[in-house]
């Protein structure tokens, strides 16, 4: 039997959609991906922490105002984690400690809620991403047979 993954029965738009299926597959902009094929290192252009650019470090512990904001406006998804927040005198809303397992239980959420942030951490770290793969054909996706 087939099962479908939980974010195809959600109702989301086509932005989220494409948005969550590059991040499960990792065929987005993050550094941690763009730095095996391009010539740059790996480490976040968004924040001075001096981190690799990964699923981890945007979750969770990017301190930029971008993501932080967007944390807050998230707060409730986060709840698993009280206790282990930062919040800076900039308001800045981030995570300490977080590992391994911490990612899988954020990520088998699997909620309407989470998926939108999914798609909007995506919105904010892989722009450039977003950008040419909206110029890109979605024959494919809709079940089209290119020309």
């Amino acid at each position: 039997m087939h099962v479908l993954p939980r974010y195809l029965e959600l109702g989301l738009s086509r932005h989220v959609l494409r948005n969550i299926a590059c991040f499960r597959l990792r065929a987005h902009t993050l550094r941690v991906e763009t730095g095996c094929w391009q010539s740059h290192n790996r480490i976040c252009d968004k924040c001075d922490l001096h981190d690799v650019q990964d699923k981890k470090h945007v979750l969770f512990l990017c301190p930029c105002l971008e993501m932080c904001h967007l944390r807050r406006r998230f707060e409730e998804q986060f709840a698993d984690f009280a206790g282990r927040t930062y919040i800076g005198d900039t308001g800045a809303f981030y995570f300490d400690n977080i590992g391994a397992e911490d990612m899988k239980l954020f990520l088998f959420k699997q909620t309407y809620k989470s998926f939108l942030f999914l798609s909007e951490t995506m919105d904010i770290f892989c722009r450039a991403g977003n950008v040419q793969q909206a110029q890109q054909s979605t024959h494919l996706a809709e079940g089209l047979i290119p020309l």
